[in-house]
């Protein structure tokens, strides 16, 4: 079900909750429904927080990193798990190194971002997903990377990052 939360700003933001766990904000490739396959991996180790960016935003990236900033707050969720995919990997990395207070760890699946001088400021944990991705793993201080591709091998894509997340959370 889709509900809606207003921003400080006086703004509306949709979303979609899935699971019950730990709180995790999921940054889409492109729409929120791209990213609710990856959240149903996890109902019981997740509450998977899916939520629509307006148009614009979702081309610069820091820009929508301070949107989500603005719906965990309105949501008054702690700290959050970050998840990023593909195009949505740029904004979870952004959020990750603007707000560190708020990122208990950050999950990267097929990033489309190049070396980015703002890598180099992210403290969480962070664990890089895919065939190419080893690069961006380098570039992000102490980021673990696996190659597989996530969502053609779905039970493996879940343990990877079942494993991760026990590690990072304890």
């Amino acid at each position: 079900m889709t509900e809606i939360v207003e921003l400080p700003d006086g703004r509306l933001a949709s979303y979609h909750v899935a699971g019950k766990g730990i709180p995790a904000l999921m940054f889409p490739e492109f729409t929120a429904a791209s990213m609710r396959q990856h959240s149903a991996l996890f109902p019981y180790v997740l509450r998977s927080y899916v939520i629509d960016l307006p148009g614009l935003a979702r081309h610069l990236a820091v820009r929508q990193a301070g949107f989500y900033e603005l719906a965990r707050s309105s949501l008054s969720l702690g700290r959050v798990i970050v998840f990023g995919q593909s195009s949505g990997s740029a904004a979870a990395l952004a959020y990750a190194a603007a707000y560190p207070q708020h990122t208990a760890a950050c999950v990267i699946v097929a990033p489309t971002v190049q070396a980015w001088p703002l890598l180099r400021r992210i403290s969480c944990r962070t664990l890089v997903i895919g065939g190419e991705s080893g690069p961006i793993a380098g570039e992000i201080p102490g980021a673990e990377f696996v190659a597989l591709p996530a969502m053609e091998s779905p039970d493996g894509y879940r343990q990877v990052v079942l494993d991760f997340l026990r590690g990072s959370l304890g």
